[in-house]
Parts: structure tokens; C-alpha cells; sequence
């Protein structure tokens, strides 16, 4: 993160266009979901890592720690 706010903002511009144009790009998503959870935009995070546990198999080690987040970012 940049001390400056408008990098951040631009910033998460641009991951929201990169999440628009493919939504099935994990990294992306994992990108988006904690860039939002930093800015305080818990549903937004939330939303990112429930689209990422739909994408990821079940027996996946990521998986946990997604979950983890969506428990922590619904608690702000």
C-alpha cells in the first residue's frame, strides 16, 4: 500500500476493471479482496473471497485461509 490515497485509489481501480474483465482469475480476485479489506470495504473483500472459494476445489489449503478472512472482514 501507498501512503499516498490516490494511489490507492487508483489502484483499486484498477483491480476492479482486471476482476471485471475475468472473474475466474484467482490471483486477481485474491489481489482485489485484500486491496478492499485494507480500504475498509469488507463487503467488497467478502464478495471477492466467496468468489474464490467457488472456484477453488475442495481439498484446496487456500481455502482455509479465505474463510478465515470472510470471518474476520464480517466482523468489521
Amino acid at each position: 500500500r501507498s501512503s499516498d490515497p490516490e494511489d490507492n485509489r487508483r489502484g483499486g481501480e484498477l483491480l476492479r476493471q482486471l476482476v471485471s474483465r475475468d472473474h475466474t482469475d484467482i490471483r486477481v480476485l485474491s489481489l482485489y479482496a485484500f486491496s478492499a479489506f485494507e480500504q475498509q470495504r469488507f463487503g467488497e473483500a467478502v464478495a471477492a473471497w466467496e468468489m474464490m472459494l467457488k472456484l477453488l476445489p475442495a481439498g484446496d489449503a487456500r481455502r482455509a485461509v479465505i474463510e478465515r478472512s470472510i470471518r474476520l472482514a464480517q466482523e468489521k
